[in-house]
């Protein structure tokens, strides 16, 4: 999948003077302190999340597996702040979502571009700021993932839609060790994942950090 990389816009205070790059895990950390305040169910879901610095060799921008999040610190260096809190946030409910897990469609593009759209949703209700490359289709808010994906078969404007992440089945050298990818493994990471939604609903249901609608979402999302 093509990605924007920022290649035109200038380098933020990820850039130290002398030039060189100052680890992400700093900046993307601090992130998580503010949202404690602002966006603590985000802030909650990230702490078992480590983030983990890799190359751009086996990364392009970031991704998550569900078990880390893995930043290029380049790429993360060309974000301003609103674009790199609304990534990591954005890769964070992916999670919530089960996307890590690799598709079994014919288009994964397609479906990478319909989880984006899901999670950029749940995003937009939960009060953040979003990026102008945000993927995010209108006509489609309200449906579910599967006709989501269907929908964008007859997307004009598919092959121009691309996304700010990478998905994690098209990253490399991101740690799968062999116990990780066994089926077991990766049901037990979903069944993590969905008692982290359900402490999440228990926990900020009913208040301003989460609607009624996106604890619907959530219940029902690990229920398919």
């Amino acid at each position: 999948m093509g990605l924007k990389t920022f290649r035109n816009q200038p380098h933020h205070s990820a850039t130290r003077e002398d030039g060189t790059i100052s680890d992400p895990d700093c900046l993307w950390q601090a992130d998580r302190e503010v949202w404690k305040n602002d966006q603590p169910a985000t802030a909650f879901l990230a702490e078992k999340l480590p983030i983990v610095s890799v190359p751009a060799s086996d990364v392009v921008s970031a991704t998550t597996d569900g078990r880390r999040i893995y930043v290029n610190p380049y790429w993360s260096a060309s974000l301003d702040g609103a674009t790199r809190r609304f990534t990591q946030a954005h890769l964070i409910w992916h999670c919530v979502a089960g996307h890590f897990c690799p598709p079994i469609v014919q288009d994964s593009h397609r479906w990478h571009l319909a989880c984006d759209h899901e999670v950029n949703v749940l995003l937009l209700m939960l009060g953040f700021v979003l990026p102008p490359q945000t993927v995010l289709f209108p006509a489609c808010i309200g449906k579910s993932l599967h006709a989501v994906y269907a929908w964008l078969a007859d997307y004009p404007l598919l092959e121009e839609e691309s996304s700010l992440d990478t998905p994690p089945w098209q990253a490399t050298g991101i740690g799968h060790d062999e116990d990780e990818t066994t089926a077991l493994a990766a049901a037990s990471l979903s069944q993590h994942w969905q008692r982290q939604a359900c402490e999440v609903v228990h926990s900020y249901l009913d208040t301003p950090y989460l609607r009624p609608l996106m604890a619907s979402w959530m219940t029902n999302r690990w229920s398919e």
